[in-house]
């Protein structure tokens, strides 16, 4: 089946303006809402963010250098109470001496190396993890605008189409009105008939007005979709070809973005499992230290001293118990790791019942749109047949009336199968996640 609808003179109403305007078909306004669409910029924004995250995890494997000073002032020296037999006094008095200079200034470096700590290491796992999360998260947003903008193309066609015929009718009428109306004035016919032509005229005319606000509220949504400004023109180029569905694939669902999204989410739950689990496991820093001390005092016996000091070491931490802490977060882990499980199955089950509907639903209307497509043609026919006879006077207005309401319903019919058709393709490409090209 190929569609094709020419509407230049039709739709130039709304190319008023827009003369430089440049013409956009679906492919193009995909590719430029992929460029330019405001959730998927905010994405991939996102992904950045998981990259710079990734860089402070691995932070973590570089050591640490901290500096710190401390300076103290003492008005009046803390004093110690000490035995007065360490000094020469006598056994059982104790005696209260101050050590230490007024000025103190002590400056501390130390370096800091992870040597062993699982945690880190899973840590940069996780983070990797997130950044495909991330990335899937945002090929998701790109599917979901893709499916938007095909939509609203597809709303904007069928659209089109109406005002096609009803831009064709339109014109009928308006003959049938200049005739009922000649025959009027020359005592032919009836006033009766000029009015009720001229109502179904208005009606029609009012249906055509309505169905142009929407297509340009579409157009609207599409430059919202694009990134493109409301102030700026857009044509759009209106045609649908080849609305067909390749063979059945096995592994649609293995297509589908969140199943893939729900999949990482499992393997970075079972990694945060086995974080957990690495917390009974000690951890080992080397550190080294250096130290400079300064100790001054003021007025006639002034002095001033550094004292130098240099060390390093190994520092053990275990954490033998927590308090159950760990047992806790495991079971928690443990739970979310089974609803993950019944989320993908339910998923799973959702995509073949949404490719199985869709499928359906498309070969239904693929077998009733050459039908209805005949029968607009068929109905078209008759009606301009019943306008010649009710020109020549051997058929009343009724009969017009009646053969123009057949006229309308195998249109709206063949609207209603193809809207219809055109959501049945876009429901199965969803299904299949094949909105876009991954």
């Amino acid at each position: 089946m190929k569609l094709k609808f020419h509407i230049a003179a039709l739709l130039s109403f709304l190319a008023i303006g827009s003369s430089q305007a440049q013409e956009y078909s679906l492919p193009q306004l995909l590719e430029l809402a992929m460029k330019n669409d405001f959730s998927i910029q905010s994405a991939r924004l996102d992904e950045r963010k998981t990259n710079a995250k990734i860089d402070e995890v691995k932070s973590a494997l570089l050591p640490s250098v901290n500096v710190s000073g401390d300076y103290k002032r003492y008005f009046k020296i803390p004093g110690q109470v000490v035995p007065a037999s360490a000094f020469g006094g006598p056994e059982g008095e104790y005696s209260t001496l101050a050590f230490g200079l007024p000025y103190n200034l002590s400056t501390t470096a130390q370096v800091t190396q992870n040597l062993y700590n699982p945690s880190v290491r899973y840590a940069l796992k996780a983070a990797n993890l997130n950044r495909e999360l991330t990335s899937l998260s945002t090929i998701k947003t790109k599917e979901d605008v893709a499916y938007n903008v095909t939509d609203a193309y597809y709303n904007l066609v069928t659209v089109v189409q109406q005002m096609a015929f009803l831009d064709s009718n339109l014109i009928s009428l308006d003959r049938m009105y200049k005739v009922s109306d000649l025959l009027y004035q020359n005592k032919l016919g009836q006033r009766v008939d000029v009015d009720r032509i001229l109502i179904n005229k208005t009606t029609t005319e009012t249906q055509l007005e309505t169905l142009k606000d929407n297509y340009n509220q579409l157009v609207n949504l599409l430059k919202s979709y694009t990134g493109t400004p409301q102030s700026e023109q857009m044509r759009i180029a209106v045609s649908v070809s080849d609305v067909s569905l390749p063979a059945q694939s096995q592994d649609a669902e293995l297509k589908r973005t969140d199943v893939a999204l729900l999949q990482k989410q499992r393997d970075l739950n079972e990694l945060q499992d086995k974080n957990i689990k690495s917390g009974f496991i000690p951890t080992v820093n080397a550190y080294g230290t250096a130290n400079m001390a300064f100790y001054a005092k003021a007025g006639e016996n002034s002095t001033f001293q550094d004292v130098p000091g240099y060390w390093a070491g190994l520092q053990l931490n275990w954490s033998v118990f927590d308090g159950l802490a760990r047992r806790a977060k495991r079971s928690q882990n443990q739970i979310d790791n089974e609803k993950l499980n019944v989320q993908l199955r339910q998923v799973k089950e959702s995509i073949a019942m949404e490719e199985a509907n869709a499928r359906n639903k498309f070969a239904v209307e693929q077998r009733n749109i050459n039908a209805k497509k005949d029968q607009v043609a068929l109905a078209s026919r008759v009606y301009k047949q019943i306008q010649l006879q009710f020109k020549e006077g051997t058929v009343s207005l009724t009969d017009v009336i009646q053969a123009e309401n057949s006229n309308l319903d195998a249109q709206s019919n063949y609207l209603t199968s193809l809207v219809q058709l055109l959501k049945a393709e876009l429901e199965w490409k969803k299904a299949t996640g094949s909105l876009i090209q991954k």
